[in-house]
């Protein structure tokens, strides 16, 4: 069992610095410098990608704060409707990422540039700095789950329990690792992200089942719910890509095929 440490802020002068900022600072500046330096591989323009980020971060903190305050407590937003401006007051990550989609899209149009290109180097860079802002939870015990005496729980005050944070930082751990061997290997525009999604959202599916005390609709957590939705559009998206693929490798033997009879 893992013993519950609990990290005191650091001190600048008079300034403390908590743990958990300080580390999702440094997860923020890892995933930019990630990023950019996968994009100059692929010979992607560095001011694109910094323009692209804009929009990604903002919402990413905008879809992040909405996506708690809207679906986690609804009840809070009724009784004071200001908390939807208050960004700094709760964030859930899988409304980040809704967000940051929604941003890359919107950055995408308005600039005319390849959604698929760009978002594969997004998602290489924000797994390393995921995996460092996952590290700062952990530190923090900020996701306890259910009781449990497995052998990595964590001895909170009151009794041990599985710790969410530290289980999506290993998966983290383990996903940065893979893609590190998938992205000299998968070529296709779009499918690197398309592959994130779908080997994530289903353990964060299932991981969401060891929370304790979270709305529920329809027997699901808001997480679970968006994790259905984000493998159903996967699913869908891959299977579009694989057919324009073929009709794109048919297209030659048709022309080929006309071109004989003639």
């Amino acid at each position: 069992m893992i013993p519950y440490l609990e990290l005191p802020p650091l001190k600048l002068g008079p300034i403390p610095i908590h743990v958990f900022g300080l580390l999702i600072a440094i997860g923020i500046w890892v995933g930019i410098a990630v990023t950019l330096r996968r994009a100059r591989e692929k010979g992607i323009d560095e001011s694109v990608v910094y323009s692209a980020l804009g929009f990604v971060l903002v919402g990413a903190f905008l879809g992040g704060h909405l996506f708690e305050v809207l679906a986690y407590y609804p009840e809070k937003v009724r009784a004071q409707p200001l908390l939807l401006f208050q960004v700094w007051k709760g964030l859930s990550s899988l409304g980040g990422f809704a967000g940051a989609l929604l941003g890359l899209g919107l950055f995408c149009w308005r600039r005319r540039e390849s959604f698929a290109r760009i978002v594969d180097v997004i998602v290489l860079g924000l797994l390393p700095g995921w995996a460092v802002g996952r590290l700062g939870c952990t530190l923090v015990h900020d996701h306890p789950g259910a009781r449990s005496d497995f052998l990595l729980a964590v001895a909170y005050p009151g009794g041990a329990r599985h710790d969410l944070g530290l289980y999506e930082l290993l998966l983290t751990l383990a996903l940065v690792g893979l893609f590190e061997l998938l992205r000299r290997r998968i070529q296709t525009p779009g499918r690197l992200a398309l592959t994130a999604a779908l080997l994530y959202a289903p353990i964060r599916f299932a991981l969401d089942t060891l929370r304790v005390g979270d709305r529920r609709y329809a027997e699901l957590t808001p997480a679970q719910v968006c994790c259905v939705a984000l493998v159903a559009l996967s699913l869908a998206l891959l299977a579009r890509q694989e057919l324009t693929r073929r009709r794109a490798a048919l297209a030659p033997r048709a022309v080929a095929s006309v071109a004989s009879e003639l």
